[in-house]
């Protein structure tokens, strides 16, 4: 079966590159001629015209084009890793359709496909572009917010009505969807999480120290996370090397700033402690096993979720906690393992009933 799908993958965001390599790579080992659909809305890679200051207003504007100048040194060897998948041809809002009649399958997801805030309600990422039901599907998609505005219900409905397969990534999206359409939707992991270490490690690209270091992968400011750092440091001797940098007053350790998804795994992989608010950071430490601690709000998250749903909320360190009195206890994996590949294998499962048409 030949299978599309389309998400946010002209990024130097490292989830949204992995995580779109993952689902790529899953179909291609369940068996599919998958390929991941070259699409560039007319919104989404263009964060610096007015458009976007409108729909996202003044702070969310400056912010995101402060992070994508940020992110440009990164850009080189984050299209190196893209190689690795298979691509449609280039397409755009006026030929994307042309597509439908040359694969079986199209897929939306994974990431926040379905926020409209993000893509200026382009309908294509919700296959408006698809005129058969049958060839309609969704992986681990997610609307990004817990509730759909009153003014927008009516536009979700048209849209997102007509799928063979909802599946989302947080529990708020099948509340959302059984709202709006009246039908179920199955909950589903990351992506990344489809593919085991041996996997990951094909495309992994040496990076890291001859060294022990600590690893911090840090997405948004918090003080808490220096501490940990800091008293992590204090306790090992060990050198810090952050993705890209730290986000505080703090300036002790090696930033990363010009590394790709390649280099991103192996630094994970070889660290000897990471501290991470990142859902990806934890993902890719559960993948390789590694000693780790995730920070988090008291809201409920995808960190919180996939750490409760293995075993291991006690590695959680909320902001507001006071800090660990053992920060350099090891993770006791033995069950963890199970646990995940068996969450692992209902993933697949459903993906292979996608593929052949169950």
């Amino acid at each position: 079966m030949k299978v599309a799908t389309i998400t946010f993958q002209n990024t130097t965001n490292y989830g949204a590159a992995l995580q779109c390599y993952a689902l790529f790579r899953s179909l291609q080992l369940l068996g599919a001629d998958a390929a991941v659909i070259q699409y560039n809305g007319p919104y989404l890679n263009k964060p610096y015209k007015l458009a976007a200051l409108k729909e996202k207003g003044a702070v969310r504007y400056i912010l995101g084009n402060v992070w994508t100048l940020l992110r440009m040194p990164r850009s080189k060897k984050f299209k190196k890793f893209m190689a690795n998948i298979k691509f449609t041809r280039c397409v755009n809002e006026n030929n994307i359709h042309e597509l439908e009649k040359e694969y079986d399958l199209f897929i939306t997801g994974s990431d926040q496909v379905w926020n409209g805030s993000l893509t200026a309600y382009d309908t294509n990422y919700f296959l408006s572009f698809v005129n058969n039901p049958s060839k309609k599907a969704s992986y681990a998609a997610s609307f990004g917010f817990l509730k759909v505005p009153e003014e927008r219900k009516q536009w979700y409905k048209d849209f997102l009505t007509g799928f063979k397969y909802y599946n989302v990534r947080e529990t708020s999206g099948q509340d959302i969807v059984k709202k709006i359409t009246g039908n179920d939707a199955k909950l589903t992991i990351d992506p990344t999480l489809l593919l085991t270490s041996d996997e990951w490690e094909k495309v992994m690209a040496p990076h890291g120290s001859n060294e022990p270091y600590i690893l911090t992968y840090q997405i948004s400011p918090c003080r808490k996370m220096t501490e940990v750092i800091k008293k992590i440091k204090e306790e090992t001797g060990f050198k810090v090397i952050a993705i890209p940098f730290v986000m505080d007053f703090y300036f002790n350790y090696q930033s990363r700033i010009t590394i790709g998804p390649a280099e991103f795994i192996s630094l994970i992989k070889n660290a000897s402690y990471i501290v991470t608010d990142s859902f990806h950071g934890t993902a890719f430490s559960l993948i390789f096993n590694k000693n780790f601690w995730s920070l988090s709000s008291r809201k409920e998250s995808r960190i919180t979720s996939i750490l409760k749903i293995l075993g291991l909320d006690q590695r959680i360190i909320y902001f507001d906690d006071e800090l660990h009195q053992n920060l350099l206890e090891s993770v006791v994996y033995n069950e963890v393992g199970a646990r995940l590949e068996e969450y692992r294998q209902n993933a697949l499962s459903l993906l292979k009933g996608m593929i052949d048409g169950k």
